[in-house]
């Protein structure tokens, strides 16, 4: 579906993605910042960035590309809700749910859950309603949902900023020191453009704390800060270290990683991935400001009891 529109500006000194924001007051900054980025808006038949600063006169039209909602079904897809008011709710998502649809994965996302189990989500992108940030698929824990555009704004504006705190666990192989940072430059892998990798060169930065909550020989249990949210940002920097989470078989943690241990850890290898048929790798909490209050939130989504019951198994071993 396209929306087309053309201004003449009025006014001088004001920013391209705030002037359009005022003149359309249906779609939200957020949204029209990504129309520009899109090449979707030309002024003066030139494409521009939202922060070019307008000096009056100048003709801006607009192309917008927009995604038929229609097309997103609510279907009642399964996940346990951690709060909810009227301006967001927290969930949290199970292990091997896809965030939202793409390719290969048309349907019985998040998303369609969410357009089940919510009357009102954020429209600040159509097609992926209510989300503010994501998780992998194979990722479990809390995820925070906007169900306004304003607080769509608000908690994006938080997560560009950094005063998001996002607390992870994860098992991972070897014994991790007791803390630490790994920092680097992320990007893709240009062999497989699926993977990402640390590159001394160029990159994305890319900050994670970590520590070692406890030692179950041949694995760690680790607390996870990121201080960034890169794509799959944790799961390269513990690779890099030489501790992939336990089941990512991306980076290097599938149990093919058996040989490297000596064998009196087989029968107890063995057994963790006879019981944890998943990325051992969990959002375990979120804390924001509330976009409406701007109370200091929190939230945390229990371990799930299959990560619980490994725990255990390693404890006894």
């Amino acid at each position: 579906m396209s929306e087309k529109y053309q201004f003449t500006v009025d006014t001088t000194g004001i920013r391209l993605d705030h002037f359009l924001s005022a003149k359309l007051p249906r779609h939200s900054r957020s949204k029209i910042q990504t129309y520009i980025k899109k090449a979707f808006v030309t002024v003066d038949k030139k494409t521009a960035k939202s922060s070019q600063i307008l000096k009056g006169g100048e003709i801006i039209e607009c192309a917008f590309q927009v995604p038929d909602e229609r097309s997103l079904e609510p279907q009642d897809v399964a996940f346990s809700i951690l709060y909810e008011d009227d301006a967001l709710a927290v969930i949290n998502k199970p292990a091997g749910l896809v965030v939202h649809p793409g390719n290969g994965n048309p349907d019985h996302t998040l998303v369609n859950g969410l357009l089940y189990h919510f009357r009102k989500l954020s429209a600040a992108n159509p097609v992926r309603p209510g989300i503010v940030h994501r998780l992998d698929k194979d990722t479990s824990g809390v995820m925070v949902i906007a169900k306004t555009d304003f607080a769509h704004d608000h908690i994006s504006r938080q997560f560009a900023n950094r005063s998001v705190c996002k607390i992870y666990k994860a098992l991972v192989w070897g014994k991790l020191d007791p803390e630490g940072e790994i920092t680097g430059l992320l990007d893709r892998d240009p062999r497989n453009r699926i993977l990402f990798r640390l590159n001394p060169v160029r990159g994305r930065n890319s900050v994670t704390r970590f520590f070692r909550d406890e030692y179950y020989a041949p694995f760690s249990l680790a607390t996870l800060k990121p201080q960034t949210g890169r794509t799959h940002q944790l799961r390269v920097h513990l690779k890099h270290i030489g501790h992939p989470i336990l089941g990512d078989s991306l980076y290097a943690g599938g149990i093919s990683l058996i040989k490297s241990y000596h064998q009196k850890f087989t029968p107890v290898i063995k057994s963790v991935f006879n019981n944890l048929n998943r990325l051992a790798l969990h959002a375990w909490s979120l804390e924001i400001d509330h976009p409406e209050t701007g109370e200091r939130m929190h939230w945390t989504a229990p371990m799930p009891e299959e990560f619980e019951k490994v725990i255990m198994l390693l404890s006894h071993a």
